[in-house]
């Protein structure tokens, strides 16, 4: 088939059109739902969601939770994110949210990692669940007992004199688009909250020679005592296909929340597998679990029985 001379100049920019069209609305709100699932914004915005391991209706998403975090601070409720979203614009969500620094346990540090299009996603797939008029419960003071389950956070006596500074150092993200991407699945995906020691206390600034090498912090409850794993040492012992497969497969002991992995984009999950094995050589592993019986040396979190067998 032979095109007509004048008609080439047409067909260019209708391909650069097509090429550059925006996003339809569908795909925005698959990808706001994306974020909010891998991001783990259910497992504590969603009242129910990690004793289901991810099975709670859509309908009752990221309304808060009637489950407290208490530490050192006294004792937090995560927010309604319903109320919060139809209460802002979505350029007041993208700079609130570009900038939020929160009381713990909230890792707001991942959040002021997203891109501002992944954060006009999420607000317009929770805007998409529709308003919410209940308000999550006031914070506590460190004085006050909680009336409500908890999630409290055992940490060892303070040395004397003034804790170590921690210097922020936060490195460049790797040029290459895979690592890029698997990096930021890391840090949006809340894995170096667990799999990184310190990185919680540290609010993110930790070098990533240091990232998930696993975390001498301890998870205890009815199931015993966990420890999040060296992720180094994991993606070393695997094949990059070993490790797609093992992520959708996974089922943990309690708290890791396996559900948002099964979940994960397998190009995601291959991306996140070439970042953790750039980072070097893998290190020792994580401790090892313990039997309910056995007390752990602090820090540790206690959590209540919120969790299925």
């Amino acid at each position: 088939m032979t095109v007509a001379r004048s008609a080439v100049p047409t067909l260019v920019c209708l391909a650069l059109c097509l090429a550059t069209a925006p996003a339809s609305a569908d795909d925005v709100l698959a990808r706001g739902r994306y974020m909010v699932v891998t991001g783990h914004c259910n497992n504590c915005h969603t009242a129910g969601y990690q004793q289901s391991a991810g099975k709670t209706p859509e309908k009752d998403w990221l309304t808060g939770r009637d489950i407290g975090q208490r530490g050192p601070w006294g004792t937090t409720y995560p927010a309604n994110l319903r109320i919060n979203v139809n209460k802002m614009s979505e350029a007041e969500w993208v700079a609130y949210a570009g900038t939020l620094k929160t009381r713990p346990g909230m890792p707001w540090w991942s959040v002021r990692d997203t891109t501002p299009d992944d954060l006009r996603a999420m607000y317009r797939f929770i805007k998409s669940l529709g308003p919410s008029d209940t308000p999550s419960r006031p914070a506590l003071p460190p004085g006050e007992e909680p009336k409500t389950l908890v999630i409290r956070l055992v940490v060892p006596p303070k040395p004397p004199g003034p804790p170590p500074a921690v210097s922020p150092v936060r490195e460049p993200p790797p040029s290459d688009a895979v690592l890029a991407r698997g990096r930021y699945m890391l840090v949006t995906g809340h894995c170096n909250n667990c799999h990184t020691g310190n990185y919680g206390p540290a609010e993110g600034n930790v070098p990533e020679r240091e990232w998930v090498k696993g975390s001498p912090s301890g998870h205890r409850g009815a199931w015993g005592t966990t420890y999040a794993t060296n992720l180094r040492t994991n993606v070393a012992a695997m094949s990059e296909a070993q490790w797609v497969e093992y992520a959708r497969t996974v089922k943990t002991r309690p708290p890791m929340p396996w559900w948002a992995l099964h979940d994960t984009d397998a190009e995601d999950l291959r991306a996140m597998y070439r970042f953790i094995k750039s980072l070097g050589a893998p290190g020792e592993p994580a401790p090892a679990a313990l039997s309910p019986d056995r007390e752990p040396a602090p820090p540790y979190t206690q959590w209540p029985a919120i969790f299925g067998d």
